[in-house]
């Protein structure tokens, strides 16, 4: 890959690893309108590269349709590059390239974008210590809001199938949240179908999601195509030129203080 990231999106919150081991359907209730996920990495160094769609139906019978692209990369030492683009639907316009690589080793975070001129580098603060004070103090006044009724998923066991040449298994999950609930009339229905790799070296990684929600529209997102070995080191790096700030951040502020040093990109 070269320093010029493709374009790209981020779609996807949803485009996770579900955690309900099951076969067959296993119902279960909670307050949220959405299942409990958790991001399952792939083990090996890999480049994956996603087309997603998104189609939005609206009330007057005026379809959306916008169709973007992702790109995701690991190496062998754990760093992570995830690049996401704004394009305009017009077209008119420069589609905007957001990046952003966690360096594990170097315990930092880096974003910048492109096109840019800066890139912004955070130290990741040490294994147990987080950034900012987590102290909470009671307050007596505060209002307790209850939820009216409670959504209600299901998950079924869709077997395995080859994406991409890719041995995957799938699992559909449906939420349903009841009349009333969030101002509904009628229940809302939300399918949330995932597919991830079973292949040795690339358990988890995601190849095709697709969530069809009544609120939002269907979003499919589908691995279009993955290169397996370390990619090249420049994915993790900003561009050539790139001011390169690194902030300082106290731990006792709510977020990252001014910047503490910068210097010019190799």
């Amino acid at each position: 890959m070269s320093r010029t990231i493709r374009s790209t999106i981020l779609p996807i919150a949803a485009v996770a690893g579900l955690t309900l081991a099951v076969a067959g359907q296993v119902t279960r209730s909670h307050t949220s309108g959405t299942t409990a996920t958790h991001v399952r990495i792939a083990n090996s160094p890999y480049t994956a590269e996603y087309k997603i769609t998104n189609v939005q139906v609206l009330a007057d019978g005026t379809t959306l349709t916008r169709e973007t692209t992702e790109v995701k990369a690991l190496d062998s030492q754990g760093r992570r590059m995830h690049a996401t683009t704004i394009t305009s639907e017009s077209g008119d316009r420069t589609a905007i390239t957001h990046v952003m690589v966690f360096d594990p080793v170097a315990r930092t975070q880096t974003v910048w974008k492109s096109p840019g001129t800066r890139a912004t580098v955070t130290p990741m603060p040490p294994p147990g210590e987080a950034h900012g004070c987590s102290t909470m103090a009671a307050d007596s006044d505060a209002v307790h809001v209850v939820s009216p009724a409670r959504s209600t998923s299901t998950t079924e066991n869709l077997g395995t199938a080859s994406v991409q040449g890719v041995e995957a298994r799938g699992r559909l999950t449906t939420t349903t949240t009841p009349a009333g609930a969030v101002g509904n009339d009628a229940p809302l229905v939300m399918k949330h179908e995932v597919w991830t790799a079973v292949t040795a070296g690339l358990n988890g990684l995601i190849v095709r999601a697709i969530t069809d929600n009544p609120r939002s529209g269907k979003s499919t997102t589908e691995l279009t195509n993955l290169t397996q070995g370390d990619p090249d080191p420049a994915t993790f790096q900003p561009p050539e030129g790139y001011e390169i700030v690194t902030r300082a951040v106290s731990t006792c502020e709510t977020g990252p203080t001014a910047a503490a040093t910068t210097s010019t990109s190799q």
